[in-house]
């Protein structure tokens, strides 16, 4: 909603009073939690006087939740949602509400937003971890902050603010979550360390994300201020820990985003900075870069980002960063003197593992986007390089756009690193596709731990052993398009390229799949195939994708959607002219034999969309079952109608409906694409998705597309029948009414001879019920199916 309109929202059942809730809007709700920095309030900050008067913000609510802790988990908080105001936001968050500030001035503009802040000063990060979480960290203890006495449980123990300031909240809708902790956990100046808040922050995202149960929502956090001595560098260690939790390749965490503010400390060397306006500033810019895939030109959200070191044989140190244009060093909280001596990179000739390895000054030089590095003093070559590894760095290295880069410590490689082989050969497509499309359970919360989680749940629950074999992701994969045309996938959802992320499903026994578009912007805004066509065929040849959906969407296109067709065709059978490997086409769409379409797109695909989007609804089903059928005969080997993906398991269905479903998407000779959470899938879901004899239906080497025998009948009973290559019929009795029926077929409705005695089997149950001639009744309850074959005698 881009209005200022309110909306009133009336709960009623069969009995008790109505709740109605009032002022309601619908926007964006942003989720702040954390230690003291995320509780320091608008009041305290360096320009609260200016701030405070100008946060007058009628489309904003704040909710701040009571603080709590319990050794159980608890289901509600204390808390009321204001409106934003200046008397309101003193006491607020103000992390919370300058990067909501921000990103409403920067991209929202009008959509209301909501605010939440479940904060608690002074507690480590295992107090907000779910035990399960916890137990994923060996040596979880809590020991260094447990209080002596026994019988008092204080805000540091372990999972207590995870029962009672998250656990209730779990549930709802929230579009990406800050996080601004680190503090406490900064007691020792060692790699184990690194390694242990690596793994609880790591831990905490991942199970947030779990139960929530909405996706992987973007997390935002702020890397440690400087503070404390200089000479000390145990908060370094949970600074390279948070490095460590962004997106990179082989990472096992993505969709993460980090505001580095390294050079935000206070003259005095306090914990708490006060300049909470340029972290909210900060925190917005990784905001729309990670929730909403918005890339540099477009939003600057980058300082100079490592990429690698490199030992060259003259004796320097090449340092190569990204979003590093316009590099300078500066003295921090205005030091002039700070960046006269040496420079603040240290290099080491042991490995970056050891704790006791002994550091080097250097000199560094700027040029373009390097640094060139020169050891002092060492005779042996380096092995490990660091930058600002210390509690305090006086000089800090900046990109033109005034982001710092994060302090690192990381190897020197000596050699850069190599291709990798090629890729399998895939066969041609003998029966309708099977797998999974990530659209209706992920939207654009998608990235690449949940696909390989994906691909790992399909061999662990069944389902690749059932013949599902494609992991597709559909739209917001892609933000933008290199100066050569070359498409870039998002780098914090997919931090490990396309490439690798192919060879990991490959890698299952599996096959891979992206989305595209045929106008110049896909669904979401991103962007779509026009006039890349032959160049994006050549780059998912190279990156070993199985399968392409060509959807249709905006922006410029051609005046033929079949051209786009035509061209991707062209360069994927240019791909396997050239490396035996064949990519399947699914595009958008031919819903009509009276259009051109129903010739040339079984020509240049291997299946099409006959329908519009398919919801989680009885009626969504029955609509799109119906326009498939209009196309059956244009189905052939290798080409199919496509109905729309399986919502199969997700809310809207009920167990009986999802069954139908399933049967009758068999029996239409549809791909079998499941659209929902596969590694939480229940146990009744997975059981219709493999179901032996009726996924046969579908699969069956025939490749004559069922149909509805009977006449249509919107709220009475149907019969719909697919002829099989072993000269048996498979049935469905479909019952559309809302009331049990008896439904009854004949032989010769569903094309056997009249007089033929036929064996009948239940599908579901796979038991034979005896023989029957000339026709077959059965009992079917509302919105229901019987799914029988019928084989006639030899």
């Amino acid at each position: 909603n881009r209005s200022s309109d309110l909306y009133n929202i009336t709960v009623s059942g069969e009995e008790g009073d109505s709740i109605t809730l009032t002022d309601v809007m619908y926007g964006n709700v942003i989720f702040c939690s954390g230690q003291s920095n995320m509780v320091y309030p608008m009041i305290d900050i360096a320009n609260a006087t200016a701030e405070i008067a100008a946060a007058n913000h009628p489309m904003m609510r704040l909710f701040q939740v009571a603080i709590n802790q319990s050794q159980t988990p608890l289901w509600d908080v204390n808390g009321t949602w204001e409106l934003c105001t200046p008397e309101s936001v003193p006491i607020f968050s103000a992390v919370c509400y300058m990067t909501g500030r921000y990103a409403t001035e920067m991209h929202w503009g009008d959509i209301p937003l909501g605010l939440v802040q479940s904060t608690w000063g002074g507690t480590p990060i295992q107090a907000w971890m779910s035990p399960a979480a916890l137990a994923k960290c060996p040596s979880a203890s809590l020991s260094p902050y447990r209080d002596l006495r026994s019988d008092v449980h204080g805000p540091t123990d372990e999972s207590v603010l995870y029962n009672a300031m998250i656990n209730p909240l779990v549930g709802l809708s929230i579009r990406a979550v800050l996080w601004y902790q680190g503090e406490e956990n900064a007691h020792e100046a060692s790699l184990n360390n690194t390694k242990m808040y690596h793994c609880y922050l790591t831990n905490l995202i991942t199970s947030w994300r779990d139960v929530w149960g909405i996706g992987d929502f973007p997390f935002l956090f702020v890397q440690l201020a400087p503070y404390g001595s200089g000479a000390d560098d145990t908060v370094a260690y949970i600074r390279q820990a948070e490095l460590n939790t962004l997106p990179k390749p082989g990472g096992e965490i993505d969709t993460t985003g980090m505001a580095v503010i390294i050079d935000l400390g206070e003259a005095d060397h306090r914990v708490h900075p006060r300049n909470k306006t340029e972290v909210g500033r900060r925190l917005a810019l990784q905001l729309l870069h990670v929730a909403l895939g918005i890339q540099q030109p477009n939003v600057n959200f980058s300082g100079p980002s490592l990429i690698r070191a490199l030992a060259l044989t003259n004796g320097m140190i090449e340092v190569e960063f990204e979003y590093g244009d316009g590099m300078f060093w500066e003295g921090s909280h205005g030091c002039i003197q700070c960046c006269n001596e040496t420079s603040p990179v240290q290099l080491s000739s042991d490995s970056m593992t050891n704790d006791s390895a002994i550091w080097f000054n250097t000199t560094a030089t700027i040029k373009g986007t390097k640094l060139y590095v020169k050891p002092m003093g060492m005779s042996q070559m380096p092995k490990a390089i660091r930058l600002n590894f210390n509690n305090f760095p006086e000089c800090v290295l900046f990109n033109k756009y005034l982001l710092p880069a994060s302090p690192f410590l990381a190897s020197v490689e000596m050699s850069r690193d190599r291709l990798r082989d090629g890729y399998p050969v895939v066969n041609e497509l003998k029966t309708p596709p099977m797998g999974f499309n990530s659209w209706n359970y992920y939207h654009c919360n998608i990235d690449e731990q949940a696909v390989k989680e994906t691909a790992d749940a399909f061999v662990s629950n069944g389902m690749a052993k059932a013949g599902y074999q494609f992991i597709n992701i559909d739209d917001c994969w892609m933000v933008q398009r290199a100066p050569n045309g070359t498409i870039q996938p998002d780098p914090v959802r997919f931090p490990s390229g396309m490439k690798a992320l192919a060879d990991y499903v490959h890698s299952k026994g599996l096959k891979f799949g992206l989305y595209t578009a045929q106008g110049s912007r896909t669904c979401q805004g991103r962007p779509g195939a026009y006039g890349h066509e032959l160049q994006d065929a050549a780059t998912y040849c190279e990156w070993g994708i199985d399968y392409l959906k060509i959807d249709s969407c905006g922006g410029s296109k051609h005046p033929n959607n079949s051209l786009t067709w035509q061209l991707f065709k062209q360069g994927f059978d240019k791909c396997q002219a050239t490396t035996g490997h064949f990519i399947v086409m699914s595009v958008e769409s031919c819903g009509s034999l009276s259009s051109p379409c129903h010739w040339y797109a079984p020509a240049f695909s291997n299946l099409w969309r006959t329908c519009g989007d398919i919801q989680a609804t009885w009626a969504s089903v029955m609509s799109n079952l119906d326009k498939n059928n209009a196309m059956a005969s244009i189905a052939m080997l290798g080409h199919y109608n496509d109905p729309d993906m399986l919502q199969v398991g997700n809310v809207g269905l009920s167990e009986t409906e999802a069954k139908s479903h399933f049967s009758l998407w068999c029996i239409v000779m549809a791909p079998l694409l499941a659209g929902t959470d596969i590694m939480h899938v229940s146990n009744e879901s997975l059981a219709i998705m493999t179901a032996p004899e009726v996924v046969a239906v579908n699969q069956d080497p025939m490749a004559k597309q069922g149909t509805r025998v009977s006449p249509a009948n919107a709220t009475g009973p149907e019969v719909w029948a697919r002829h099989l290559h072993d000269g048996s019929v498979a049935i469905a009795l479909l019952n559309r009414g809302e009331e049990a029926m008896t439904i009854t077929t004949t032989w010769d409705e569903i094309g056997l001879q009249s007089n033929a005695e036929a064996t009948i089997r239940d599908l579901w149950a796979r038991k034979d019920l005896g023989t029957a001639t000339g026709k077959y009744s059965s009992k079917v309850e509302p919105h229901d199916v019987f799914l029988f074959k019928a084989t006639p005698a030899s």
